[in-house]
């Protein structure tokens, strides 16, 4: 019980050292609940998608270059959509960079492009 009147008698000595101590301690508990609130949104509580677990994601590749994870072409898309029996449906995304112009500076924006059926097969409406 000393030692918390001691410490409360040197905070109020220094009520500069103080609020700094204090803000830098609001700052770190803050931070570090937006990261878990956000870690436990995207990790532990999972996607908002029907059947989660039966989502596949395919990718090309071209071993001769030693290139992984590359995007299908368009045709090559529809050869597997349409000549395949093993996936209920399959769906289309190809993320890409715009450059917004008009008033101002030209602004680059990230966006993507995805099939028609794309937000129907994950179970989700788009916002």
């Amino acid at each position: 019980m000393i030692d918390l009147r001691f410490a409360l008698r040197q905070l109020l000595k220094s009520p500069g050292f103080s609020l700094l101590a204090i803000m830098t301690l609001a700052l770190g508990i803050g931070v570090n609940t937006a990261i878990f609130s956000l870690m436990h949104d995207m990790f532990l509580r999972g996607l908002p998608f029907n059947e989660p677990a039966r989502l596949v994601r395919m990718y090309g590749e071209a071993k001769e270059r030693d290139l992984n994870n590359l995007p299908f072409s368009v045709p090559r898309f529809w050869h597997y959509r349409d000549a395949q029996n093993v996936f209920t449906e399959v769906a289309a995304d190809f993320g890409n960079g715009f450059i917004m112009t008009g008033r101002g500076e030209p602004v680059q924006l990230f966006g993507g492009s995805v099939t028609a059926n794309y937000f129907n097969m994950l179970g989700v409406q788009p916002s």
